[in-house]
């Protein structure tokens, strides 16, 4: 049962336990130890007691029924004190049974970490989206792929694609660089199957998938030579929490490289004004939303803030003129279905989507035009972790 357990104060008298690791008890003696921790601190603290769960890998039902004895005992002990548990979904069964322990004991709140941090995950994982993906995947590897030796990848490293989607980007990775080892970390469902599954059907090894969340790995410290985040950090409202991550798990002189949109600079033509009405209004609504869709501009503010060095960006300038305007056009009308799912998240009028739907439209005219012109800018920035501490 290789648990870690820490201990500290979060306010006037008020206590946080963080439990990290695996909780797999035989039998409940082997909680013991961490039963008389929690006890402690139950008694050290005033107002509320925190138990952090968010980092566990697992736990199965005799270290469930441990913490429950506990919740059972801090009720008589300590009526006056309120316990909050914060859980992961990576564990999904224990929130429906810290949620039934929440309505016995009126003291118990659970908090589910990740459902609060991805405010649009219900999009990202409908299977409908894998259909985005793996379009936008085709056309964005075939220029990216030129600059990825400039930041940094050769064959032999250890890779982590931490918000991975369907995994299509290890796979272009193993093929063409092959890593010694690569795992991708994804918090979607649908879309791991889907990686799982191609892994599976074409025999590739050296890739492993995992269910995680994103800015609290279950990786450990300091054990990969270049780490990515792809199109991710833009769509989460406090991505500082996963740089902190990917900043942990990469080895110090390793490398950590991120791509963002830079959605106020998509032109095109004919049909500039109600195209650039249509993002304008996609970014006001991401921001509604926690996202951030010109993340891109920022990312040397990015990877300077979290404190790497030998900085690198260039942009990656998908046009109807560098690239196949059938596939850009299929990447834009694509988009229909992320919008609409964002207008119905933000309470949008009706026709505010149709608005947009016809500006989308209106893109995807100008890309095919032979006359026309479309460009979509994506930033790729690179920087290597300090050896210093």
């Amino acid at each position: 049962m290789p648990v870690a357990l820490n201990m500290r104060l979060t306010g006037d008298k008020e206590q946080e336990v963080t439990l990290t690791g695996t909780l797999r008890p035989f039998v409940a003696e082997e909680m013991a130890s961490v039963r008389r921790s929690l006890e402690q601190a139950a008694w050290s603290a005033r107002g509320a007691l925190c138990v952090n769960l968010k980092r566990l890998k697992y736990m199965n039902n005799v270290a469930f029924l441990e913490l429950n004895r506990f919740v059972r005992w801090a009720a008589s002990a300590r009526p006056d004190l309120r316990v909050k548990f914060i859980l992961s979904s990576v564990i999904p069964w224990a929130i429906r049974k810290f949620q039934v322990i929440a309505e016995l004991y009126p003291n118990v709140t659970i908090e589910v970490y990740d459902k609060a941090f991805y405010p649009i995950q219900h999009v990202i994982e409908d299977d409908e989206f894998i259909n985005v993906l793996r379009t936008q995947e085709k056309i964005i590897w075939e220029h990216e792929q030129e600059k990825l030796a400039w930041h940094g990848m050769r064959p032999g490293l250890r890779v982590a694609d931490i918000c991975c989607g369907l995994g299509d980007f290890a796979i272009l990775l193993q093929r063409d660089f092959r890593p010694e080892y690569l795992v991708g970390v994804d918090h979607s469902k649908p879309f791991l199957r889907y990686a799982r599954q191609v892994v599976s059907d074409f025999g590739l090894e050296n890739i492993e998938y995992q269910y995680g969340d994103a800015a609290a790995l279950l990786l450990p410290d300091s054990s990969f030579d270049f780490v990515t985040c792809r199109l991710s950090l833009q769509v989460f409202n406090e991505p500082q929490h996963i740089l902190r991550e990917l900043l942990r798990i990469c080895k110090p002189g390793g490398r950590i490289y991120i791509t963002n949109e830079l959605m106020a600079g998509i032109v095109a033509h004919p049909g500039e004004n109600l195209i650039r009405w249509t993002y304008d209004k996609v970014i006001e609504i991401g921001h509604s939303l926690g996202m951030d869709m010109d993340t891109g501009l920022k990312t040397r503010e990015i990877l300077t803030d979290a404190g790497l060095e030998d900085i690198k960006i260039h942009l990656i300038d998908i046009n109807n003129m560098n690239s196949d305007p059938n596939d850009f056009g299929k990447v834009v009308e694509s988009w229909t279905y992320v919008t609409g799912q964002m207008c119905m998240r933000s309470s949008q009028p009706p026709e505010v989507f149709e608005r947009i739907k016809e500006g989308l439209m209106a893109h995807v005219e100008a890309i095919n035009s032979d006359r026309g012109f479309a460009s979509w800018p994506i930033y790729a920035g690179s920087g290597r972790k300090p050896f210093r501490a």
